[in-house]
């Protein structure tokens, strides 16, 4: 007896084809969730740097290299030209003020010198027989004036004669008269007379002043003229070193010519130059400090040259209290210059991942996976050359890769 077979469904025949064509879909499905949702990236945390993001002092400041120089370096200048007799100085010796550091000699400037003393002495001479003459002249007016008075009280004395002898009837109404107006032309005629001497005498003291001047003049003139000859014997200006001293016996030396320089050591200062940048933030008075054998040093800003110079400017720094132990002239020192006080906010330590987002962005680790960071937008803001202080994007707390991202590539999020 045959046994009807019962007819299977169409799927069991093509079960298999089913199968193939639903994992094809599942893979396809998966890649564009996949293609859909974050970059991914696998990386060895063992070469990455994590920093955690806190509430921290910040300071603004820069961190620069300086180097040391004399407080102050004085050229020394000729003052007389000529030809070099002698070298008293060595380059490199220290010096006292006066000493002597070259001997010149110059012929012509003697025999001027010698000229200007004669010509000085000639007009001395003269000088001296014109204050003769205007003394001469004094006495004269001096006795004119004594002659004068003299005749005004004998005047005086004649008029008031003839007063008592018209009182007493002894002369005419008449006389007394004439007598009265002959006294009245003389004392007029006196008076002119003194007030004529009167004149004279301040003419002559007038003149006696302006010649004693040009004594003077002459005599300023001629000690002008023999400093000239002291010229000729260079001498240190101040207590320093002397340096850049190359002058040779038979050198020709010009007026006003540097032969030298002398560099004061009393005191030290530190010059270093910053980036134009920071023309506006670097004043006189900001505070600076050294670390020299793990001691700390004050410094302050003493003098900004405002010159750039190749997008640079020079700044001088001037020590506080104590200096380090062998400073030297040239030596060079790390300085840190600060721009502010410091001020409480969120930082983080810097790490070469800026070079690669510009502070644009930075890896941040999920909080909820230990082995995973997702890509985080951020805005920094100022920044010293150990922080960066964050202004959005993260939080206290929040741990961060700082170092570089060069393996990481475009991923959104990089797991380890």
């Amino acid at each position: 007896m045959d046994i009807q077979l019962k007819k299977k469904p169409w799927y069991v025949k093509y079960r298999y084809y089913l199968a193939s064509a639903a994992v094809v879909v599942g893979l396809m499905i998966y890649a564009a969730v996949q293609l859909a949702g974050p970059s991914r990236q696998q990386v060895r945390m063992e070469d990455e740097q994590i920093s955690k993001v806190e509430k921290a002092d910040f300071l603004e400041f820069l961190d620069i290299e300086g180097t040391v120089q004399p407080i102050r370096t004085i050229r020394v200048n000729a003052l007389a030209s000529g030809t070099v007799e002698r070298v008293v100085a060595q380059d490199g010796q220290q010096m006292s003020v006066g000493d002597t550091l070259l001997v010149l000699t110059n012929p012509s400037l003697e025999a001027d010198v010698a000229e200007a003393v004669v010509h000085y002495e000639q007009q001395m001479l003269s000088f001296r027989r014109q204050l003769l003459e205007m003394e001469q002249k004094s006495i004269t007016l001096r006795q004119q004036a004594l002659q004068a008075r003299y005749e005004m009280k004998r005047l005086e004395k004649s008029y008031a004669l003839q007063e008592d002898e018209a009182r007493m009837g002894v002369k005419s109404k008449a006389q007394l008269e004439v007598a009265r107006d002959e006294y009245e032309f003389n004392r007029q005629k006196t008076a002119l007379t003194m007030e004529s001497l009167r004149h004279d005498s301040l003419l002559n003291d007038m003149q006696r002043e302006m010649l004693e001047r040009q004594m003077e003049s002459e005599r300023s003139q001629l000690e002008r003229t023999k400093r000239k000859l002291d010229g000729l014997v260079i001498l240190a200006p101040a207590d320093g070193q002397l340096s850049g001293l190359t002058a040779a016996i038979g050198e020709r030396i010009g007026q006003e010519q540097t032969v030298g320089e002398l560099s004061v050591l009393s005191d030290f200062k530190v010059t270093t130059r910053l980036n134009e940048y920071y023309m506006e933030r670097i004043t006189t008075g900001l505070e600076a400090s050294t670390e020299q054998r793990g001691k700390r040093y004050g410094l302050k800003v003493s003098r900004v040259v405002p010159q750039v110079q190749d997008h640079s400017f020079a700044v001088e720094l001037l020590f506080t209290g104590e200096m380090p132990s062998g400073v030297r002239v040239g030596k060079s020192m790390r300085l840190k210059v600060e721009l502010d006080k410091p001020e409480r906010a969120l930082v983080i330590p810097r790490g070469n991942f800026f070079q690669h987002t510009g502070g644009q962005w930075i890896y941040r680790l999920d909080p909820h996976n230990a082995h995973r960071a997702v890509r985080t937008p951020i805005t920094l803001g100022r920044q010293n050359p150990l922080q960066y202080e964050v202004l959005e994007g993260l939080q206290e707390g929040d741990r961060v890769i700082v170092s570089g991202y060069d393996s990481f590539g475009e991923a959104e999020v990089v797991e380890w």
